[in-house]
């Protein structure tokens, strides 16, 4: 028996979205579906609403999605129905739980699922890119392995965590805990950045540095828990904070632009990390000889995986992460958020809400 559903949906790249009415299907075999009650505003939709990633030099990436499409990964809800087979892959969730919806699901057959690292499937069944995500009343999700309870967090917390705080969390993860002491930079100051400082300020031993052209972000920060927080503005800005501090051993780019990738270059140290999650987009020349030199390692890191967004979850229940800084809105007022968020005026994360 299908299910009646609306959605904000890509009609064509770059256009206003446009509600749609369709009929979900009750799941089969371990799928399962989910009335969704928020999915968060990624800065990564505007990129897959444009249908394109810059790559610079007036390069773009193409994005190769079926229209219509149906954007949003940060996806919370109660479970409506499962498949005959859900209990076989999850045993713990029923029907009526408060979940959030890990929407980084692979193919499960290949050798990197099997790994447990199905956010690098080739063959990925991604919510909110190849498979309609959550801008919608009702989210059909193909494996029921991808749904982590949240009953007893706020409202929005536990989506968020499935790509914002996945990413945030993966991210410090790659800098292995080490740089003790030293300073961590995190470039970008947005919904990704304002989070990557809460993981920081539990895993990492060290000053956590602000980098952000917007002074309201740097406030932000300020308040909420940054050592400090640095205008890059001026040219020699990462030169003054290497003469202060001696130099960062992690620089997390949440950004993804040339003039965060040439702060953060210029404000680690020899045998330094940084770490790019951010997608922005364009191109930084970097003078290859000078990565040997400086022993510096050059890490992209894509959201996480299953089971890190399990870890996630349970250290955000604990307390030991802080809740995201958010704002409920209407899913009706979608496009006015896309173009919000573009112009560079939300701070923290919006989440919309059928």
């Amino acid at each position: 028996m299908s299910r009646a559903m609306y959605c904000e949906a890509v009609t064509a790249f770059g256009a206003p979205l446009e509600r749609l009415s369709h009929d979900a299907p009750d799941p089969v075999g371990a799928e399962a579906l989910i009335t969704v009650t928020g999915c968060g505003l990624c800065h990564s939709d505007l990129h897959l609403h444009d249908g394109h990633f810059d790559l610079g030099g007036g390069a773009q990436l193409p994005v190769t999605i079926p229209l219509p499409a149906v954007l949003g990964h940060e996806i919370e809800g109660v479970v409506a129905a499962l498949g005959p087979d859900a209990a076989k892959v999850n045993p713990g969730v029923k029907v009526g739980d408060r979940v959030a919806v890990y929407p980084w699901i692979g193919c499960g057959q290949c050798a990197v699922c099997a790994r447990g690292e199905q956010q690098l499937c080739g063959a990925n069944r991604n919510l909110g890119i190849q498979r309609w995500g959550g801008f919608a009343s009702v989210c059909h999700v193909p494996d029921a392995a991808a749904l982590i309870p949240v009953n007893d967090l706020p409202p929005g917390v536990g989506g968020l965590a499935m790509c914002s705080g996945l990413t945030a969390y993966g991210a410090v993860k790659k800098l292995d805990g080490k740089g003790a002491g030293e300073p961590l930079v995190i470039l970008g100051l947005g919904g990704v950045g304002l989070t990557v400082l809460a993981v920081a300020k539990a895993l990492h031993k060290g000053p956590i540095v602000a980098v952000d052209i917007d002074p309201k972000k740097r406030e932000a920060a300020l308040a909420r828990g940054a050592t400090e927080a640095i205008d890059p503005s001026a040219a020699d800005a990462a030169a003054q904070f290497v003469a202060r501090t001696g130099g960062a051993f992690g620089a997390i780019d949440t950004v993804g632009r040339p003039e965060t990738f040439g702060f953060a270059s210029g404000a680690v140290r020899r045998g330094g990390r940084i770490v790019i999650v951010g997608l922005y987009g364009g191109a930084a020349p970097l003078p290859l000889a000078t990565v040997p030199i400086r022993a510096l390692s050059i890490i992209g890191s894509y959201v996480g995986s299953l089971a890190e967004a399990h870890e996630l979850v349970a250290l955000i229940r604990a307390g030991k992460i802080d809740a995201p800084l958010m704002e409920m809105r209407s899913l009706s007022t979608a496009n006015g958020a896309l173009t919000e968020l573009r112009q560079g005026k939300v701070l923290g994360r919006i989440v919309l809400t059928p």
